[in-house]
């Protein structure tokens, strides 16, 4: 039984993208199975080969890196209306370098890789909706790049602020921290220096 509300935020979201008929939704659609993952929960871990791509609908979730010393280096955030995936191991079918886990109680809309190759098939537009997804995500990893050679530490701050401004509190301090490229103490001493000026 489909959750009406899960499946009318992806078609809110999609036909941003790509305007679908109803035949072409009902067949996209159909290829979404819902999911309800509990907070702090590992998706997909590294050295697992990525097979699904999730809709977010409600909840939040990250990608990380593990490294030698056991720390934790958050790559990138999901929140409502994104896809969320290992998407380097998704597109070659290679294992993981990366880590998917639940910051929050999460309700996904999840397509497999073989479904999703089927939708190609089925709805051809899946190709144009699949490269502007795939297009957003560069964007942003770009424009994370960017930030952390020519933006300061409190620029970054300030940046992710003004593009992600429900997310300042909803996302935990050690982890924001980790995404900026920075402690949680210097992001402690930029906000207190923000509140301070503000």
């Amino acid at each position: 039984m489909q959750n009406p509300n899960a499946y009318d935020r992806l078609r809110s979201v999609v036909e941003h993208l790509i305007p679908l008929s109803d035949q072409e939704w009902d067949l996209f659609s159909a290829a979404f199975t819902e999911r309800v993952i509990d907070s702090k929960t590992i998706i997909t871990r590294e050295g697992e080969i990525e097979k699904e791509i999730y809709f977010v609908c409600s909840g939040l979730a990250r990608l990380y890196y593990e490294t030698k010393d056991n720390d934790q280096i958050t790559a990138f955030i999901f929140c409502e209306n994104m896809f969320a995936s290992c998407l380097e191991s998704f597109i070659k079918q290679h294992p993981s370098t990366q880590n998917l886990e639940t910051l929050e109680s999460c309700t996904l809309l999840v397509l497999t890789k073989e479904n999703l190759d089927k939708l190609y098939e089925q709805v051809p537009k899946t190709h144009m909706i699949m490269r502007k997804v795939m297009e957003a995500r560069f964007i942003a990893a770009q424009q994370l790049l960017s930030s952390y050679i020519l933006a300061g530490p409190q620029e970054r701050y300030e940046l992710f602020s003004v593009h992600y401004p429900h997310l300042v509190q909803r996302v935990p301090q050690y982890i924001l921290a980790s995404f900026l490229g920075i402690t949680p103490v210097s992001l402690s001493r930029i906000r207190k220096r923000i509140a301070r000026s503000g």
